[in-house]
């Protein structure tokens, strides 16, 4: 008997939002966590089955045991460690987060973090390179708080975020760009939605991934050519701060998955 695939998207914000419209498209069930009770309508509306969850508090044992009623083929946590939250609520939340998965039956588990967990260095930035010690506290203190609960969890490492009707440099319109010698580490959100789906196609678990675009082109090359590309006035004037150098390595990405950027790099966004 035909079994339509089931996901878990849990923190539906602007990705997970995306991701599970594009899951609908592919005839998954979807079922999507938010902290928010004005976004349940707007998920109804989507064919989404919503789930109003907020890990700033314990998780009602009804909604453990519906949840851990089911399997799931694909289960994304997309819950941001926030720069403003203080490390012990943090971890707190995180920890609760934890304890929810551990009851979640589910082929793939995957946590959305960032790039943001690396310092600068002055060399290429891979998974393994830079010791635990270097990385920023809240966010290795989260990727461990799962990695160490969590079975055969996957960790993907996100660059800056575009795509959609998010276009990089447009902040920067008719203002003053303090970045522009920045090279960037960017990822365009179809290819988080491909790596997603070609790490839960070929069963992949308990790896660390960097995701980024291939190419690192300075953020005052890419604001100018987006600024051409979709008409928007170009910033007016980029100012010469120096800046530590942070480039990003998704080789083991492409490697492992055997994967092919749909953007390899981000002028072509």
């Amino acid at each position: 008997m035909f079994r339509r695939k089931k996901a878990l998207i849990i923190g539906c914000g602007w990705v997970g939002f995306r991701f599970a419209q594009k899951l609908l498209t592919l005839n998954f069930e979807v079922t999507a966590t938010t902290t928010s009770e004005h976004k349940i309508n707007a998920l109804e509306a989507e064919g989404i089955s919503p789930l109003l969850l907020d890990f700033n508090f314990e998780t009602d044992s009804e909604t453990v045991a519906v949840i851990s009623s089911l399997h799931y083929d694909l289960v994304l946590v997309s819950v941001p460690a926030k720069k403003r939250e203080h490390q012990q609520t943090c971890l707190m939340k995180f920890e609760r987060l934890a304890k929810f998965l551990q009851k979640i039956q589910a082929k793939s588990i995957i946590y959305l973090s960032s790039v943001g967990i690396y310092p600068s260095a002055p060399y290429l930035i891979n998974e393994t390179n830079i010791p635990n010690s270097s990385l920023d506290p809240k966010l290795f203190q989260t990727e461990q708080t799962l990695a160490m609960r969590v079975n055969k969890l996957n960790i993907l490492r996100l660059g800056g975020i575009f795509g959609d009707n998010r276009i990089p440099g447009k902040h920067f319109s008719a203002k003053v760009c303090e970045v522009g010698n920045q090279f960037a580490n960017y990822i365009h959100l179809d290819d988080i939605m491909a790596i997603i789906l070609c790490m839960c196609h070929q069963r992949i678990e308990g790896q660390l991934f960097n995701a980024v675009s291939p190419l690192h082109p300075s953020k005052k090359e890419i604001t100018l050519q987006m600024a051409e590309k979709y008409g928007f006035a170009p910033p007016s004037s980029f100012e010469n701060v120096s800046f530590d150098k942070k480039v990003i390595s998704p080789a083991k990405l492409i490697s492992d998955l055997n994967y092919q950027f749909i953007y390899e790099n981000p002028l072509d966004y």
